[in-house]
């Protein structure tokens, strides 16, 4: 049964092309402990939750991490660099940083080349997948990598039902035609 009175924190898990991401693990810490994953809709929720609680949601996924990596995507990172064309939309900024420098340069293209050729199975500094809280938004004017972009939604004193969505970011895949389907993984 569901009590009236208890608290739910739900949400969606997208990429900036709103496409929804099936299998991902969510996590609740904080006043009570759940897991759950996305599914095909990209959705989940935690119900029931003692209300007024303090509460913590974090996404992972981290598997196939070749997933829509392409010489195509060390391209636009080579325009990037020389300045040709920047890479102008912040998450595909954050793919692009494969090695986790706050940077993109040149290193970064090294580990993509080495995945896509099969030398490494996978990035040896980030998972396949980032999650940034959807609420949170860039600055314009600041670099993104240099921020410290929020990667868990916090919700303190619960009350009612909150909305805790993220938005997904295949590493490497700077042109966004990583699969969203758990088929894949």
């Amino acid at each position: 049964a569901v009590d009236p009175i208890a608290g739910e924190i739900s949400g969606v898990i997208a990429t900036d092309d709103l496409e929804p991401l099936n299998g991902v693990s969510l996590d609740l810490s904080g006043t009570m402990q759940m897991t759950q994953s996305t599914s095909t809709n990209g959705a989940y929720l935690f119900n029931n939750l003692t209300k007024g609680g303090d509460y913590t949601v974090t996404a992972q996924l981290d598997k196939n991490h070749v997933n829509g990596v392409s010489t195509f995507d060390i391209v636009l990172i080579q325009k990037h660099i020389l300045g040709i064309e920047a890479i102008a939309n912040p998450y595909r900024q954050i793919a692009a940083d494969v090695n986790n420098s706050k940077s993109i340069t040149t290193l970064d293209i090294i580990q993509i080349r080495k995945l896509i050729l099969g030398i490494e199975a996978k990035f040896a500094n980030v998972p396949s997948w980032k999650f940034v809280d959807a609420s949170y938004t860039f600055s314009p004017t600041d670099n993104p990598l240099l921020a410290a972009f929020p990667e868990v939604v916090n919700v303190n004193d619960l009350i009612g039902k909150v909305k805790a969505d993220f938005i997904a970011v295949k590493m490497g895949d700077v042109n966004g035609n990583a699969s969203t389907s758990g088929a894949v993984a």
